[in-house]
């Protein structure tokens, strides 16, 4: 396939990904009585809790409390917790629940922060496909809001190590950002080396919402998932081919505002996916129990080819993704809100459904018996 067929088309899921919302319930806690105490709002999935807060304070805190309280606030005391999680659509929902996540982390996209409220509720078996190739068909349950709590007293200073200023969040992004490079190559030149706007422009496109901001810095350092020439690590644009002797491809040249991407990037060396070292992936499990990061190959030492998600998962995850011919009997991996296939490339997953700072994150839903 054709690099800029490749880059076109991953450019399309990348901005899905980005356009992809997560409905927010936010309940002020102690407003019993108050003629507003909820606010709707559909929450990106790459924002930050944060950012939402001056729509927050807007929309529900200064319609809910009289001006006395209002100018007796701290901002500073505010924390947010979960609120059992997603709306339940019956009691056969509650049944098996695993513990909330509590108070919610201030550095944490709304992404992952959603994803630990869905992997808390077990699937119903009437989610899983029973089929015999057993390729699930069907996605979580209809989108139902996240229900959240505001508390606007009684921070717990021991679980929300991260103050909830922007500048934390942007340094938590950034550092997340270098550490995704790492993993992928090693080292973190391809961060370190960007113009000052490039790199600031990442996280201006998250406050900001703007996509192709954004994309100032992650078509940069996140590579495409293009296939490999036999025996190379890089592919030209320009028609050349092949990779270096240093096995690492060199990375496309910084792009002014208003300069002609394309033309900036004529000729230069794109970096594949499947030529990274290892791939920036978290796993989540439900229970609160610490994220799982392995080393995890784009290509199989052992079959030399993409290394899929169900490979993956057997192998990190062998007691709950067992090798039978359904793979998803007893658990399911979601991503950005979705069931993913089994056959997916973890490559492709982690160049298409990365978050904005450049992990991609999985979940693992366990299913009721």
């Amino acid at each position: 396939m054709a690099a800029a067929t490749v880059q076109s088309s991953t450019n399309l899921f990348r901005r899905l990904a980005w356009n992809a919302t997560v409905p927010l319930e936010i309940r002020l806690a102690d407003a019993e009585g108050s003629l507003v105490d909820r606010y709707y709002v559909q929450a990106p999935r790459y924002t930050y809790l944060p950012l939402l807060l001056p729509a927050i304070r807007e929309n529900l805190v200064e319609l809910a409390l009289d001006d006395d309280q209002l100018a007796k606030l701290d901002e500073s005391q505010w924390w947010f917790e979960e609120d059992n999680g997603y709306a339940t659509a019956g009691p056969e929902r509650t049944d098996g629940h695993f513990a909330p996540q509590g108070a919610c982390k201030w550095n944490w996209p709304i992404d992952l922060i959603e994803l630990h409220a869905a992997i808390s509720l077990p699937a119903a078996p009437t989610d899983i496909d029973t089929s015999p190739k057993g390729t699930p068909t069907a996605t979580p349950s209809a989108a139902k809001p996240l229900r959240l709590v505001l508390h606007l007293t009684g921070a717990p200073s021991d679980k929300l190590i991260v103050p909830k200023g922007i500048e934390a969040c942007k340094t938590q992004f950034v550092n997340q950002v270098k550490e995704a490079d790492f993993v992928r190559w090693g080292n973190t030149k391809r961060v370190t080396s960007l113009r000052r706007g490039d790199l600031e422009a990442g996280w201006d496109g998250v406050v900001g919402g703007d996509f192709d901001l954004h994309q100032r810095m992650a078509s940069r350092i996140v590579p495409l998932p293009i296939p490999l020439p036999p025996g190379g690590s890089t592919i030209s644009s320009g028609g050349g081919g092949g990779g270096g002797g240093s096995g690492l491809p060199s990375r496309p040249p910084s792009v002014e505002p208003g300069q002609n991407s394309s033309a900036a990037n004529s000729g230069a060396k794109l970096e594949s996916a499947y030529a990274a070292r290892s791939l920036p992936l978290k796993i989540y499990l439900p229970d609160n129990a610490p994220a799982m990061q392995h080393v995890v190959a784009p290509i199989s030492a052992e079959t030399g080819k993409p290394t899929t998600l169900l490979q993956m998962l057997r192998t990190h995850l062998p007691q709950l993704f067992p090798a039978v011919a359904k793979p998803y009997v007893l658990a399911q991996p979601l991503a950005q809100g979705i069931v993913l296939p089994p056959d997916a490339e973890v490559a492709w997953l982690a160049a298409c459904m990365s978050g904005a700072d450049g992990w991609l994150r999985v979940g693992i839903r366990l299913v009721a018996e």
